[in-house]
C-alpha cells in the first residue's frame, strides 16, 4: 500500500463530553437504532457510523469530527478527524484520517501507521481491513498492511459473520476461503454483523440485510449502517420525521 505522507496535525486534548446536538450540521443525517422492528430515533447526528462492542455508535460527522456515545444517549468528542471508521468486537478503533492515513486509538491519541485508505473495518481480532483509493484490499497482520491479491473494492465489512466487500461494479461479494463469492445484491456501505448477517446501503439510499442466504429490504433510508457484534444496528438516517417508509413500498430480495 502506497503511504501518503501529507501530515494532519492531531490536538492531544482531553474527551470533552458535550450534547449529541452540537454536532448536527446541514449535511448530517439523523441516528436511528434498530430495535428489531422498527428504526428508534437517538441523539446524534453524522454522516458516517460503527458500533463498539457495547452497542454504542462511534460517529464522524460532517466536519469530519469523531464522537463516542455513551450509553446515557451523551457523547464525548474525540481528538482528531476522520473520513471513515471501524470498531472491533475487542473495541480496537481504527479511523481514515483526513489526509487518507490509517489511525488506531490508542485510548487517548490516534497513532499513525504505514498505510493510506479511503474505507476501513475491523474485524473479530481487531485487524483493520481496508480498501485504497485503486480499490485495493489490505490486511493488518503482525503490524503490517499485507495486500489482499483478489478483488477490488469501495467499502469492506469485517465482522463476526465474516469479511464483505463492495465491488467495484458495486456488486455485493463474501469471503469464502481465498475467494470472493459474489451475491444477488448491489450497494454502496456494507457492515457485517452475527449470525451470518450483513446489511447494506444501496445507491438509493434503501436498506437491506442479508439473512437466510438472501437480502431482504428493511424499512427506511441511510447514508451509512452499522451493525455491532451483538447484533445492535444504527443507521445515519435521512434528516427528520419518520425513518421507516419502505420508499416504493415494494419488498426487494435485492440492494
Amino acid at each position: 500500500m502506497r503511504a501518503r505522507w501529507a501530515l494532519v496535525v492531531f490536538a492531544t486534548v482531553a474527551c470533552l463530553p458535550a450534547i449529541a446536538a452540537g454536532q448536527e450540521q446541514r449535511d448530517d443525517a439523523n441516528l436511528f437504532r434498530w430495535d428489531g422492528y422498527t428504526w428508534a430515533r437517538a441523539e446524534g447526528y453524522g454522516t458516517r457510523v460503527a458500533v463498539g462492542p457495547d452497542g454504542q455508535p462511534w460517529v464522524i460527522n460532517s466536519r469530519h469530527e469523531i464522537w463516542r456515545g455513551a450509553s446515557n444517549g451523551s457523547f464525548d468528542k474525540l481528538p482528531g478527524e476522520a473520513l471513515d471508521i471501524g470498531v472491533g468486537t475487542d473495541g480496537s478503533a481504527w479511523i481514515i484520517g483526513t489526509d487518507n492515513g490509517i489511525y488506531r486509538w490508542t485510548q487517548n491519541d490516534w497513532m499513525r501507521v504505514p498505510g493510506s485508505g479511503v474505507a476501513i473495518s475491523v474485524d473479530t481480532s481487531g485487524a483493520a481491513w481496508v480498501v485504497n483509493a485503486d480499490g485495493q484490499i489490505y490486511r493488518w497482520v503482525n503490524n503490517q498492511f499485507v495486500a489482499f491479491e483478489r478483488g477490488r473494492a469501495r467499502d469492506i465489512a469485517a465482522g463476526p459473520s465474516g469479511v464483505w466487500i463492495i465491488g467495484t461494479d458495486n456488486r455485493v461479494y463474501r469471503l469464502q476461503g481465498n475467494d470472493w463469492q459474489v451475491t444477488d445484491g448491489s450497494g454502496e456501505r456494507i457492515s457485517a454483523g452475527p449470525a451470518g448477517t450483513a446489511w447494506v446501503v444501496n445507491q438509493g439510499g434503501q436498506i437491506f440485510k442479508w439473512e437466510n442466504s438472501a437480502f431482504h429490504q428493511m424499512p427506511g433510508s441511510a447514508v451509512d449502517i452499522a451493525a455491532g457484534p451483538n447484533g445492535q444496528t444504527w443507521i445515519a438516517g435521512r434528516r427528520g420525521g419518520n425513518n421507516n417508509n419502505r420508499g416504493t413500498g415494494a419488498r426487494r430480495r435485492q440492494p
